[in-house]
């Protein structure tokens, strides 16, 4: 086994409010060197939420923003076929971490855990509260573990021009789905509150989830055929199969 692999697999066996407009902005640094890639600590995750006690630092490019209030108190960043969800526990993270911001995050103190498919870093939960990990909480503890590069250069997301497309480990990436229609199950709102259904010309399915209290939750869902982008989470289904789901960021994450 190579190196870095052992070096990952002994590591993951030890197991407030701000206002956007008047946020600081955050200081840009050098960052530090990466030790792994994100696929390859996905990879080396074995199921289970463990808490990291070495200097493991991994990196990308931020993708979500949560200034729509799709995305809660979390920054969500890919690079090299890989992804990860960082609980950060605050508001107003697009001022200080806007979409194409180049971050580096030291895990050492932190948890890895993974929800929805999605690789999460944060802090180890308590015991009983059924996530895969815990907010940070705070700017301060966030800044102990995460650093901002100055550079600035928005991902294209990864172009999937069927619902087959889609594969489990791309979970937590920006990807997006073209030709899907609207095709919902029994009478509901044609709004994007909640979960939706969305099918291609050879009647495959994808869901899109939007929290009710996204700013776009309420407004209509455009008819025809649409291209969704979104950040892919992936639910094993009764069948055996995954279950795809898109969360946009914004509204704008539908197009004609």
């Amino acid at each position: 086994m190579p190196r870095l692999a052992l070096f990952l697999l002994a590591a993951l066996a030890l197991g407030g409010c701000y206002d956007s407009a008047e946020t600081p902005s955050v200081a840009t640094n050098e960052l530090p060197a990466t030790t792994a890639t994100l696929a390859e600590l996905h990879r080396m995750y074995a199921g289970t939420t463990v808490r990291i006690e070495s200097d493991i630092v991994v990196a990308g490019r931020v993708t979500s923003h949560d200034r729509a209030g799709n995305f809660y108190r979390s920054l969500v960043f890919e690079e090299e076929e890989g992804a990860a969800e960082l609980m950060a526990g605050f508001d107003g993270l697009h001022a200080l971490y806007p979409v194409g911001c180049r971050i580096a995050v030291n895990l050492n103190g932190l948890a890895v855990g993974e929800s929805h498919g999605v690789l999460q870093l944060g802090l180890y939960p308590a015991a009983g509260s059924g996530y895969a990990t815990d907010y940070i909480g705070s700017r301060p503890a966030l800044e102990r573990s995460l650093a901002r590069g100055s550079e600035t250069s928005p991902l294209r997301p990864l172009v999937c021009e069927r619902i087959t497309a889609l594969r489990p480990d791309m979970a937590g990436r920006l990807v997006r789905v073209d030709g899907v229609r609207f095709a919902p199950e029994g009478d509901e709102p044609a709004t994007w509150s909640g979960t939706k259904r969305f099918t291609d010309a050879d009647g495959y399915v994808v869901h899109t989830y939007t929290r009710p209290y996204a700013d776009f939750a309420d407004r209509e869902i455009p008819d025809g055929e649409l291209l969704l982008v979104g950040i892919l989470q992936c639910d094993p289904a009764s069948d055996g199969s995954c279950r795809y789901t898109l969360r946009m960021r914004d509204e704008k994450d539908c197009w004609f």
